[in-house]
């Protein structure tokens, strides 16, 4: 049996369950915070939303998935700059570990357009179930073949600055249209606000129609 490991900051922190108990039913799944003893005995190793950089790995069967194009937006908030940028598509690319952040081989890319209802919180929900997918996929896809991807062409590479709180603030003199990118790129649990009268306020915004899972996601592996 295939065996996967996620690698956590928390294991409370993981919010994937529904899709791993759907889609990788077929294997050994297992989680830790710590890199395991025995990493070569596993078929995929996924650090999910991990924060500490990992040294002295010698195994290419560990995987990073960045919510962003690379080589373009390297770094940070890409869920948010999605929509800052007004980007007409949003892609997922799944990456062998590197010394340097987001620039390993690319193994795969998904990608689907950004409808005009969709909001950074629908977003991220879309992104964990596709995440789970292209696991599941990729495992299939280089059964008793090697890993290795293409190597990101450096000279596209572009970078997301860090994002802070104080960056979701509003500025309300200006028309509600020059603001709604902003309003869908900012979360519930970072929402946007604006000052009023010396006080602030949070504003968040959803689709009145709920989305529903994009019906034209492509995956691609190289």
């Amino acid at each position: 049996m295939k065996k996967i490991f996620f690698l956590l900051n928390d294991l409370t922190e993981f919010n994937a369950q529904k899709y791993v108990d759907e889609m990788l039913c077929s294997y050994q799944v297992s989680f830790g915070t710590s890199l395991p003893v025995n990493i070569g005995e596993f078929d995929l190793v996924i650090p999910w939303n991990y924060k500490k950089k990992i040294k002295n790995y010698k195994f290419n069967n560990i995987i990073i998935f960045h919510s962003s194009d690379l080589p373009q937006g390297k770094g940070w908030a890409p869920i948010f700059n999605a929509f800052n940028k007004k980007l007409k598509e949003y892609v997922i690319s799944a990456i062998l570990l590197d010394d340097n952040v987001d620039s390993g081989n690319i193994i795969a890319k998904a990608k689907f357009e950004i409808k005009n209802t969709y909001t950074a919180e629908f977003i991220r929900k879309v992104d964990e179930e596709i995440s789970i997918k292209m696991i599941a996929e990729i495992i299939s896809e280089f059964d008793n073949k090697s890993m290795t991807g293409i190597k990101q062409d450096k000279t596209k590479e572009t970078y997301y600055e860090r994002r802070y709180p104080e960056d979701n603030k509003l500025d309300i003199n200006k028309p509600i249209k020059q603001l709604v990118h902003i309003l869908k790129g900012c979360e519930n649990a970072n929402p946007a606000f604006f000052k009023y009268k010396g006080d602030e306020f949070e504003i968040t915004i959803k689709a009145r129609v709920t989305p529903v899972f994009p019906d034209d996601l492509e995956i691609i592996y190289k």
